[in-house]
């Protein structure tokens, strides 16, 4: 499956997964000549390297995480995995992504009092026009008072 490709892997990847590199006939070699770069941890000082290169800056690179190797294990294929779901992005993107959806889970969490009191005010006023509507109606269609 890898046949002749040359990988490179922070030593945050397992011992396994490096292995099973080999076993398809991979060549571990230096990230600079690498055709994929593999691993676990964005905040690794070795992958903090590579995402503080040029060759990064300039989207000529593509860190993935080392599940992708799992995956492609599973499939027998490269081709039949989703490249964009193994992406590892830096640990920069991965803090703000977290700090938005943790705010986002947050403020759901956390519903705001004043419009929840205006809510149940609304609600209590269209109870009581409800009510006076139908009582209303009522009284309309009734013909033994008359």
């Amino acid at each position: 499956m890898f046949a002749n490709k040359k990988a490179w892997f922070s030593s945050s990847v397992s011992r396994a997964r490096r292995d099973f590199w080999l076993v398809e006939d991979g060549i571990v070699t230096g990230w600079r000549t690498a055709d994929y770069l593999f691993s676990d941890d964005a905040a690794h000082p070795d992958t903090l390297r590579i995402f503080q290169s040029i060759e990064y800056l300039w989207d000529k690179i593509t860190v993935f995480h080392s599940l992708f190797l799992c995956a492609c294990e599973k499939r027998q294929s490269v081709k039949s995995v989703s490249i964009g779901h193994y992406v590892l992005p830096p640990v920069a993107v991965q803090d703000a992504v977290r700090n938005v959806v943790g705010r986002l889970i947050w403020e759901h969490d956390q519903p705001n009092t004043q419009s929840f009191a205006d809510q149940a005010a609304s609600d209590s006023k269209k109870e009581e026009s409800d009510s006076f509507s139908t009582s209303t109606s009522e009284n309309e269609l009734c013909t033994c008072c008359d």
